[in-house]
């Protein structure tokens, strides 16, 4: 049996043509933003396909724009080396908004930068992240009052498009509920964490149905092996926004920066969806031309690890065979490798030299 999320698409169209409203009529686990695409092809394969081909072709020339030939010739690669992954699931779209995104910030256009992750975020939330990055690298060259407009700007967009979902009703309180209270994704690395040490047990269909519309481990050590790993991710991700703001006098260090803060999330959050390898490629390509070499090579061996069970033998993880368990260690481990290169480079990148602070 092959896994994607289209029939969870197609179920939340049929909701939203039916008149229901999101949040407030059925649990909607997603931003809001991410009902465009959704509303446009639902579960049809050949139409979510299409769209995914725009926002690869975005990501292409974004990655051309960042990282020259190399990056845009690496971006060819995205097909075979994500699989099926590009074209059931919708998470090319905050890829692209958020290259689009770094390149108006590399280009000086902090604001427009910070709106366009503002769309990525009411997307999917992890362009959130990156927003981080992109302020510590506009502080640390002393742009303090451009920092001050794009962030009201990110804020502006944030506002403006989840105020009118908050008035209906259940946003974004059932959301945070929603990913709050879901267990331990089955292919996180906290998972393969427990796997070691073992005690707790897979939910979600065919074992265990709940309402989380996917298999994780609950019992044992959960609990606690994901506050831990949610303590780690705060961790890197502020470890990881200082280094930016004291190398913010490259490109380079804003462009490191934001591929290592998504490794993070990927890599150290409870939740690790196939797809997100569709996050990390486009960055990856970029990050090669710019110092980060190893770093986007174990990205690409951890999507390619990621085909021998997703989504043909997904259920081999669920039913806990050795085999599957071990391949998604495999996986995980190269994507914290990656991420700890990627850091590596990117404190390599070169100290600003001293600047007068912007005023305007």
């Amino acid at each position: 049996m092959r896994v994607n999320d289209l029939y969870v698409y197609s179920v939340a169209r049929d909701m939203l043509l039916d008149g229901n409203v999101p949040y407030r009529d059925w649990p909607f686990e997603y931003p809001p933003l991410a009902l465009v695409p959704i509303g446009l092809a639902g579960g049809d394969a050949i139409a979510l396909s299409l769209l995914m081909l725009g926002c690869a072709l975005a990501c292409q020339a974004a990655a051309w724009a960042l990282g020259g030939p190399a990056s845009c010739w690496l971006m060819v690669a995205l097909p075979p080396v994500a699989g099926a992954l590009v074209r059931t699931h919708f998470d090319l779209l905050p890829a692209a908004l958020t290259l689009i995104a770094l390149v108006l910030l590399a280009r000086g256009r902090p604001t427009a930068g910070l709106t366009a992750l503002g769309l990525g975020t009411m997307t999917k939330l992890w362009p959130a992240a990156v927003t981080l990055i992109a302020l510590a690298w506009l502080v640390g060259a002393g742009r303090i009052a451009e920092a001050r407009r794009a962030l009201l700007a990110f804020v502006a967009v944030v506002a403006v498009i989840g105020v009118p979902f908050a008035v209906a009703g259940g946003f974004p309180s059932e959301m945070v509920r929603f990913h709050l209270e879901r267990p331990v994704q089955i292919e996180s690395t906290p998972a393969s964490v427990l796997e070691l040490i073992g005690g707790s047990y897979v939910t979600g269909a065919p074992v265990r149905p709940d309402r989380f519309k996917s298999n994780g481990l609950d019992g044992g050590a959960a609990g606690a092996v994901a506050l831990l790993f949610n303590l780690a991710l705060v961790a890197a991700t502020a470890w990881l926004v200082v280094l930016t703001a004291r190398r913010a006098g490259s490109t380079a260090a804003l462009l490191l920066g934001a591929f290592a803060v998504t490794l993070a999330f990927v890599a150290l959050g409870k939740v690790l969806s196939p797809q997100y390898v569709c996050w990390l490629l486009p960055l990856a390509a970029v990050a090669w031309s710019h110092g980060a070499r190893a770093g986007a090579a174990l990205t690409a061996a951890a999507s390619l690890v990621t085909q021998l069970w997703f989504p043909a033998r997904y259920f081999d993880v669920v039913f806990q065979e050795s085999w599957a368990i071990s391949a998604v260690a495999v996986r995980n481990a190269l994507l914290l490798a990656a991420l700890a290169a990627t850091a590596r480079a990117l404190a390599r990148c070169p100290r600003p030299a001293a600047a007068p602070r912007r005023s305007g």
